[in-house]
Order: structure tokens, then sequence, then C-alpha cells
């Protein structure tokens, strides 16, 4: 996003067309009071912080929202998110920010431009690769001859490895690289059947979490791959921490950190989209007491979704809350 484009010139740059609508949802108590319809969500996979969240949100949602059904969708990630939600079988969905690109852009994997909007921008993911402690990897490059456990099919951890793995410099083909969801992932490297687990999320995973307290794992620094995988893959990527702590971890590395979007089909109803952006950014609390460990996203950043545009109800929830807090 260039310097150019502010949080005011977003939300003063809204049309004529939206402000009546916008205003008279102000005046009611609850703007999204008579929304009706279903709210799928799509999350990822089971475990991970995309499915905890989603389904918190969900029961959130169905209870701010009692006409509206609401419900959570077990998937392989981002790919296959945005893929339930051309074919309509999702109505929102979690989506890694290259893989929402990709999908705006209509470039591979997707055959077109997807024309989706998006509800907010959420919290930032990372990609966490972890190998036992006593492993000799201390390297992307050393997973060279060896088994990678990269997400499933349709996951958007898989499209980030296969970058990471380009821009380290291993030849294509170099590592074995399996399509296993993060339940799999885990048992395989308990197992000895795979020697590392790649994936992308926010922290902290809580399977991860489990399997620490079963085997002592090392995270593996990938600080040198943000350069060189921006470069050549786009700013969506760049530095982060990668803490200690949840996993019982020995230390602290750096890793790649990647925007996360709620994205939505166009023709989700303004009201529902008002509504479920209202349960993001203000049931916090409530949604903290469901998935305390999870953190949650800032409205501040929250309409920031470029180059997705924002759905029109989601737009106007930012604006009303804008001028309320102005």
């Amino acid at each position: 996003m260039g310097p150019e484009v502010t949080r005011r010139t977003l939300l003063t740059g809204v049309s004529a067309l939206l402000a009546a609508p916008a205003l008279a949802a102000c005046a009611r108590a609850v703007p999204w009071a008579e929304a009706t319809g279903r709210l799928r969500i799509a999350t990822g996979n089971s475990g991970a912080v995309f499915d905890r969240y989603g389904r918190a949100l969900a029961r959130e949602v169905a209870g701010q929202m009692p006409e509206v059904e609401a419900s959570a969708l077990v998937t392989g990630g981002s790919v296959g998110n945005v893929e339930h939600l051309l074919a309509g079988t999702a109505d929102v969905g979690f989506c890694l920010g290259d893989t929402a690109r990709l999908a705006f852009d209509g470039d591979d994997p997707f055959e077109s431009p997807a024309g989706l909007v998006a509800i907010a921008r959420l919290y930032d993911s990372f990609l966490q690769v972890v190998v036992p402690l006593d492993s000799p990897v201390t390297t992307v490059a050393d997973l060279a001859g060896r088994r990678l456990a990269s997400g499933q099919v349709g996951s958007g951890t898989k499209l980030v490895v296969e970058r990471c793995l380009r821009a380290s410099g291993v030849p294509e083909g170099g590592v074995q690289v399996l399509d296993l969801s993060l339940e799999e992932s885990t048992a395989a490297l308990e197992r000895g059947d795979v020697d590392a687990v790649a994936f992308v999320s926010g922290f902290p995973i809580a399977t991860l979490v489990e399997l620490g307290q079963r085997l002592p794992l090392r995270a593996i620094d990938l600080g040198d791959l943000v350069a060189p995988l921006a470069a050549e893959s786009g700013s969506e990527y760049v530095a982060g921490p990668f803490p200690a702590g949840p996993y019982g971890l020995p230390e602290a590395v750096e890793t790649v950190s990647i925007k996360t979007y709620m994205l939505a089909t166009p023709n989700l109803p303004d009201d529902v989209a008002y509504g479920f952006a209202s349960v993001i950014f203000e049931r916090q609390d409530a949604l903290a007491r469901r998935v305390p460990d999870i953190r949650q996203p800032t409205a501040a950043a929250g309409i920031f979704t470029q180059p997705i545009p924002l759905h029109p109800g989601a737009l106007r929830y930012f604006r009303d809350r804008d001028e309320q807090a102005g």
C-alpha cells in the first residue's frame, strides 16, 4: 500500500450513494437487527488458528444475529477457501495476503480474477517451521534431500513454502514435500516419518503446543529469506518474530510474516457484512473468552485491504465506527 493511501482517504472516498444507507443504519440501535440468511465461514485445518477463531466467530455471530445461521467450515486453507467462495459453498473465508493477491489478479492457481471483496484485514500470520530438538536441520537449505510436511492441497501454506524453497536456492524437487494436514503433519513428525513441519498461521497453533509437550522442538530461523522472498514474490512478505514460549522452544527466531484477510462474496447482504465486521471488532472481549490465546485484530488496521476492495457493508461499519469515535 502506497503512502498516499490513509484511513481518512479511504473513509471519505465513499460515494454519496453509500452515505444515506449508512446514516440510516446508524439511526438504529443495532444496524444488523433484521439481518437474515446464513454466514458460512471457511476456516482452515482443524486445530489451527483459522479453525479455532472461525468457530468462535460463528458462535458469536449466532448470539448477535439470531436470524442468521452461522457455521464454520473446516478446509484445507486459503486456496481452498477462495475456491469455496467462488463455488458458493462459503460466504466468507480466511485468506493469506499472497493467496488473496493471486485470486485478485487471476494468477496461478486461479484461472481468472476472482472478483471477491474483503470484510477486513485481520491479524498477521507467520510461517512456522519446526524440527525435533536434536535434528541436524538448522536452515531451509538443510532440508534438501529430506521430508517436509507443508500443508495439504488447497492450503496457503503450500504456496508460501514453495516460494521459500525457491528463495533459499533449494533446487526444484530437492525436498520431498508431503501434502499433509496439520494433524497428519504433527503425527508424522512425532513418529519420525517426516523431518520437519511447516505451517502458516497465527500464534499459537494448539496442535503444535500439544506436540511440543510430548516432543522437544526447535524452530528454523527464516530471517535471511525475507528479502529475497519479497523481491521475487511481493511485498506481502515481511519479517516477523517466532516466539519461543508457546511451543517450549529453546530460543526465539525470526520468520516470515504475511497479512491475513477475511474475504467475502460480493453478494453477501450488506447488513450481514456490517454485523460480521462489528462482531470481529466490537465483540473481542467475548471472543477472547472463547479463544483466550489468539490475538485479536485491530480496527485501525482492519480497513487496509488493498488491492482487495471492502464489501460495502464492511465499509459502512468502518465509517460509522470512525464517525462515532470522532
